[in-house]
């Protein structure tokens, strides 16, 4: 089965879980699901698990995981969050690997069981200082019962962290594969195994899909057109720009536009904003 690199523009969400199958994918940040009801079956790095009311699973940073199947009455706390968000663990997401990443009920304190209902209740908008310091209990309660092995072969974490947020911050300017490998230290050969192996996708497709993550995000000011948000997401023209964003999103970046901001503004943009369409 493929799996996709999810970018994240939120790198940290406390809230509730997926009600849905979500397709096996990776991302640079951590994620751990808490189920309180119903029945959830996850996959973590081609392991399959059943997880039942009170079970509690991690995956690592950069760690293929899916929700396989989801139960109509399943529901669950997910938080999904920057490795460094607490200090204290992030050499444990950066150097190991949970032998099994699943916490049953039985094994879970009553510290762990609270900080879940606490972070269930809260809104992470308005509450996000308590937020992080139950999610800190969280990650206590469940990470030290885990057992570990080290990574250590050449796309390790560090690595792995290096080249996303590399890429990230240089996605928009004019990047190839070379010239990003020269920038890490490490060969283009290097650098292409890397997205063949862990994601799965070329090292163009993971470019895009940070550039229309990007327009994406920009499409809300109202204050932008499609022309402007094209050149500042890196593309030369408005032709490959549209390509781009039609293979990603499925749709003609006028059309998400025009949708987006009706969504938020109420009516659609004007002859001037939809410029370059």
């Amino acid at each position: 089965m493929s799996t996709f690199y999810e970018h994240r523009e939120e790198t940290l969400f406390i809230g509730e879980m997926t009600h849905y199958p979500f397709p096996l994918h990776v991302h640079e940040v951590a994620e751990i699901v808490a189920v309180r009801t119903g029945r959830v079956r996850l996959s973590i790095e081609g392991m399959v698990y059943e997880l039942g009311p009170g079970d509690i699973a991690v995956a690592m940073p950069l760690t293929p995981h899916s929700y396989e199947e989801v139960s109509e009455d399943a529901s669950g706390l997910a938080a999904i969050f920057p490795p460094d968000i607490i200090p204290e663990y992030n050499g444990t997401f950066h150097s190991l690997v949970p032998e099994n990443p699943v916490l049953r009920a039985a094994q879970t304190s009553d510290d762990t069981r609270q900080a879940v209902r606490r972070l269930s209740e809260m809104n992470m908008e308005d509450d996000l200082p308590l937020c992080v310091a139950y999610l800190h209990v969280l990650l206590a309660g469940t990470l030290h019962r885990l057992s570990y092995r080290p990574v250590y072969d050449y796309n390790d974490r560090g690595l792995g962290y290096r080249i996303m947020h590399y890429i990230s911050d240089h996605a928009c300017e004019e990047l190839t594969l070379v010239s990003a490998a020269h920038a890490l230290g490490i060969s283009a050969s290097h650098l292409s195994h890397f997205f063949a192996d862990k994601l799965q996708i070329s090292f163009r497709q993971y470019i895009n899909s940070i550039r229309i993550a990007k327009a994406r995000l920009l499409m809300r000011d109202p204050s932008l057109t499609l022309t402007m948000i094209c050149d500042l997401c890196g593309y030369t023209n408005m032709r490959t720009f549209r390509r781009a964003f039609q293979k990603e999103a499925g749709c003609l970046p006028s059309e998400h536009m025009v949708a987006l901001r009706r969504r938020i503004y109420g009516e659609p943009v004007d002859a001037a904003q939809e410029q370059g369409a």
